[in-house]
Formats: structure tokens, sequence, C-alpha cells
């Protein structure tokens, strides 16, 4: 007479046995239990010694002495849903599921019972057996309300929330808005997910409905043979999508594509414009803005440190005071004090970031500044605002790189350190302040009657650039360096 095993296996149910991982796979007629151990163990399939000393594999009535002995741990088969896999993996007790949803004992309970009592999963066969779950005492303890659960409800409990006779608390725990679901559409997913990214970065909830109107439009490119004209996301490794080089490209399908409602696409943006868009990387400098830095450093002493950059002034054309005549685009160099953040030194210049501007803006550092009269009246000591720094942190410009500025620099025994590579962070202080200057820099500028005609010779453009003369826009400069540097700000 054959010995059945005294608990419940199906073909590949995961188990431990003795400490060790395996799966089972089936019951020979001559008794022989096999349990196949994990593809790639350093272990073969589970195996018992023989009297000769052999091993041979264990018979049912051995597995059950074993099973008697709490040898056998049941282990959970992976479930096919993504939400019932994030909740297993939870590893929470039965009081931290009730208090993260007050209903999870109540389906666990259901389920077991509807595990041990139904014969059938039909609707007609479980409808009986739900109204006498529902009238056990331990139940209605749970069910205050007298809540009665559809069939349909409790299949997918009973299919999707553990397995019959080993369910869980955490099994009962609703995973409705606890997990990102993913993205289900009848085309390819980075259509989509193209405008989700960019409506999210712009985080605007009123412009929503436009990027959806450009997820739509696109998809009418598709559909009719035409050109995206926009880059193509590329999925990482890593799961993370990332934006690429190669311009987007979809054969013309077969079927048209249809576009998801904008409900969903309203709520995919409002539910992934949180920390959990962001794993959507950009850019790896994007993803290094997002990610990057934390910590805190230490501030250094007086004097030490300082930071300089070189910016165009993109809204000036500067022109000569005595000819007229244009010389170009207007070029900003600031050199800020890292301990007090003050501005120590600046320069404009009509000509293109070089080592010759970086070094005006060191000298003029250690220079006494002229200071206008109505400042100097209130601030005497304005002009005595000067240092030699110990060192100059700037960036990777050819001006700084070059032999001429590194050489000067250590004639004056300041070392020059250089930042990253497309890392602005690292000086953040003066990138900071540059935008400041930049707002607070010719707000007001005198008119003029200059020749338009003349000034387009020399690049002037009227619809984005005001005329300046060199003199005017230096001592603007200077007004905006000091009133930055003895008013009350965030940098100070």
């Amino acid at each position: 007479m054959t010995t059945p095993l005294a608990y419940l296996q199906e073909k590949g149910d995961p188990v431990e046995i003795l400490a060790r991982d395996y799966y089972f796979e089936r019951v020979d007629p001559d008794h022989a239990v096999t349990y196949r151990a994990p593809y790639g163990a350093s272990y073969p399939d589970f195996m018992v010694d023989d009297d000769n000393g052999h091993p041979r594999k264990p018979t049912t009535a051995e597995m059950n002495a074993i099973f008697a002995q709490d040898g056998i741990i049941f282990r959970s088969k992976p479930s096919s849903n993504e939400s019932r896999r994030l909740a297993r993996n939870m590893e929470l007790d039965a009081e931290q599921c009730r208090t993260m949803d007050a209903k999870s004992p109540l389906r666990v309970a259901i389920s077991l019972f509807c595990d041990d009592n139904c014969g059938s999963l039909s609707d007609d066969a479980m409808f009986p057996v739900i109204r006498r779950a529902i009238a056990q005492p331990e139940i209605i303890a749970l069910n205050p309300t007298g809540w009665v659960p559809h069939p349909t409800t409790v299949r997918e409990w009973m299919r999707e929330r553990g397995e019959p006779g080993r369910r869980k608390p955490r099994d009962g725990v609703s995973m409705a808005g606890r997990y990102l679901r993913s993205i289900v559409s009848r085309h390819p997913v980075e259509l989509i997910l193209y405008h989700i990214m960019s409506a999210c970065l712009a985080n605007d909830q009123n412009q929503i409905q436009s990027f959806y109107d450009c997820y739509v439009a696109d998809l009418w490119k598709v559909n009719n043979g035409k050109p995206l004209d926009r880059p193509m996301l590329i999925e990482g490794e890593d799961g993370a999508w990332s934006v690429g080089d190669e311009a987007a490209e979809y054969p013309r399908p077969s079927t048209p594509y249809k576009a998801v409602h904008y409900t969903t696409f309203w709520r995919r943006v409002r539910d992934m414009r949180t920390p959990k868009l962001f794993g959507l990387a950009t850019t790896e400098r994007g993803k290094r803005a997002r990610y990057g830095g934390g910590g805190f450093s230490e501030r250094p002493s007086f004097g030490s440190l300082c930071e300089a950059d070189e910016t165009p002034v993109p809204n000036v054309f500067l022109v000569d005071d005595d000819t007229g005549i244009g010389m170009g685009s207007a070029t900003m160099s600031l050199m800020a004090e890292c301990s007090t953040t003050a501005l120590v030194g600046w320069d404009l210049c009509a000509e293109a970031a070089s080592s010759a501007s970086l070094l005006r803006t060191v000298r003029h550092a250690n220079s006494i500044k002229e200071v206008p009269a109505d400042l100097l009246e209130k601030f005497p000591d304005l002009p005595f605002v000067r240092l030699r720094p110990d060192r100059i942190k700037v960036d990777n410009s050819a001006g700084a790189h070059s032999r001429h500025f590194e050489d000067a620099c250590a004639e004056a025994y300041i070392q020059v350190n250089f930042t990253g590579k497309e890392h602005p962070t690292h000086k953040a202080l003066i990138e900071r302040t540059i935008g400041t200057m930049l707002q607070m820099l010719f707000k007001k500028l005198p008119s003029h009657n200059y020749d338009i005609e003349l000034m387009r010779k020399f690049g002037f453009n009227p619809d984005k650039q005001i005329l300046c003369t060199i003199s005017t826009a230096r001592d603007l400069l200077d007004r905006a360096c000091f009133t930055y540097n003895i008013q009350r700000h965030e940098g100070l």
C-alpha cells in the first residue's frame, strides 16, 4: 500500500529541506520522492543514505518523518502578480499588516475558509460558502459591517494572495497606491514614456494637457509614417531610461496605434512626479544633478579658497566710448571668496573668455577698488575689499587651462584647482553668484542713439541685445558687485 505524503505538494513547489532549497517534482510508483536542487546549486538533488551507505531518493514515509520533525519549510511560489510579489517582500507581521490595511485579516480569513470548503470556483458554488464564511464568529469580529464579497473578488484572492492553506497576513494587504504600476499601452512604451517624463519634469499640472496632445500627435505621425523629430529614449541595463543620441524612428504599423485615455496619462504623471520619476534618468549629467552631492563640506578659512568663473552677458552689446564703434558681446568674470561668499574680483570685456580676462580678475581681487561716491560715503571700507587667495578653483575652460594663466598664478604663489568635467556643482558658490549678478546687472541702461545698421555689421542683434558703452557697463558691474557685498542675501 502506497503511503501518501502527509502534506500537499504540487510540481514545482519550492521547499526548504534541512536548510537547503529544493523544488518538488514527483512521487514515483515505488514511493520514491524527487526533490530537484535549484539550477546551478552546489549540491545535488535531495537524497538519503541507504543501509549500504549509498545515497538514494527518499520514500514518502521518510519525507513524512522529516515533516513531522519540522525539517521541511514550505516556500511560496513566485506570484505572477507584481503587487503580490511586493506584498510578500514586505515581511510584515499580523499587527503591522492590520495597521497598513484594516481589511487584510478579513481577506485572509475568508480565503482560508474557502480553501477548505470550496469544491468548485464557480459563482453558484462559492456564494453559499462565502455566506457561511462571513457567519463564522471569528470572521464576524473582523467584518462588523457584514460586507459580503463577490465570488469574483474571492477568486482573485485565492489565486493571487498566497497558496491554499499557506496564506500569510501580508497576503491580505491591499497594494493599491503603494507601488508604481507598469505602463500598459497598445504601442511601444517609449512613445508615451517620453511625454510622461517631459510632463513630470515640467512639474506644472496646467501643462499636462499639452504634453498629452504632443503624445497623441506623435502617435499620428507614427501611424502615418512621418518622422518624430525628437531623440529616442533608451532603456539601460539597470532599467533606467535615458535620452539617446539617435533620432526616434518607428515603422508604420499595420494597425494604427491608439492613445491611452487622458485620465490614464494624467494619473501616471501625478504618480510619477515623485522621487520614483527620477529613476528615469534623462542624461548622465542630469542624473548627477538630481542625485549628486549631499553631505556637507567644511568651510575653508578666510582667503584660503576662491572660486572664479566667466560667463557671457547675452543681452548686452558693448560700444567704444570714443569712436562709437561696436566692440561685441560682453563677457563677465567673477571671483568669490568661499568663506565669506563675498565678491573680491570682477572684470567685464568685449572679448571671449580667455586667460587674459581671468588674470585681470585675479589682479582686480588684489587691488584697491574704485567705489561709487554714494556707496563710499556710507561704506568707507569698501575700497579695501581685497585679497590674494591661496587657491583658485576654476572650470576646464581654455583660458583657465592655458600655461599663461597657470604660470602667472604660480609666480604669485596661487594654486590653481580644476573642477571635474561638466560638474558645475563643484563650484556651486560662483555659479549661484553669476545667476544673481546677471539678474542685478544692466536692469537700467541709458538710452542711446547709435546707428543700428552700423552696429549690425559688428554682430549686434537688436531683438535680443541692448547697446551700452564699455565704461558704463563696467560702472554698472562695479555697482552691482558692491551692492551684492553690502546687502543681506542667502549667500551671506
